[in-house]
């Protein structure tokens, strides 16, 4: 019970910023986050227990944090550049529940490799593991959607989310292998803290970001009031 404790807590703790992520990825295909509870509660739960089990045989693998960094600084992107319709207006899916879980978990996976591997570290129990899981990621998307008319029908939500997607992804692709031993390579050349800049550059990324969303947004307000 300990254990289930312990994973429920820190997944709370640690997913409050990928709840916002894979909300906003939801609502920019069309769906309400209340309408996929179950799917999403069911497809995170299993995919993360199956990611703490293989884990230590993948997060070393060359190649794999760039390359999810990259896609998810690509999403980062996109939710920053579109916008929401007006939340009166009903939005209507643009692609199957089966694919927009797909999305779900290829997002998730992007955002959630750090917890699982502290996970990893609580327990090596599949069923203490899947049960932590389940019950930190149903707890906060039913938090979440209990305040969805404050937080879930804006489109200002996608903007915090793309900077945040962009923080992490950044900070996600300097611990790729391939990236390593470059930028160890420049630190001792330069003879700096690399950690200290990598932080700075990840977070201007974010700004970035943030900046180009909230851009996006003022003119179309701007267009509409025109119109």
């Amino acid at each position: 019970m300990s254990d289930i404790l312990k994973i429920f807590f820190m997944n709370c703790i640690n997913d409050l910023d990928n709840l916002l992520i894979i909300s906003a990825v939801i609502r920019k295909y069309g769906y309400q986050v209340k309408a996929l509870i179950t799917y999403i509660v069911i497809c995170l739960t299993l995919s993360r227990t199956v990611y703490v089990m293989v884990i230590h045989l993948i997060v070393e693998l060359p190649g794999l944090r760039l390359i999810t960094g990259i896609i998810i600084l690509c999403i980062a992107f996109r939710l920053a550049w579109s916008f929401e319709k007006d939340k009166r207006i009903k939005t209507i899916p643009n692609i199957s529940v089966f694919q927009m879980m797909l999305i779900v978990i290829a997002t998730d996976f992007s955002v959630c490799l750090d917890s699982v591997m502290i996970t990893s570290e609580l327990s090596s129990n599949p069923l203490i593991i899947a049960l932590g899981i389940f019950l930190s990621v149903s707890t906060l998307f039913i938090l979440y959607c209990s305040f969805t008319d404050i937080l879930g029908n804006t489109s200002w939500i996608q903007v915090i989310a793309s900077g945040l997607i962009a923080h992490i992804a950044i900070l996600g692709i300097v611990k790729d292998p391939i990236t390593k031993n470059p930028l160890i390579f420049i630190e001792d050349v330069l003879e700096i803290h690399i950690n200290n800049w990598i932080n700075v550059f990840a977070l201007d990324i974010a700004v970035i970001i943030i900046i180009i969303g909230i851009i996006r947004r003022i003119q179309n307000r701007a267009s509409s009031f025109h119109e």
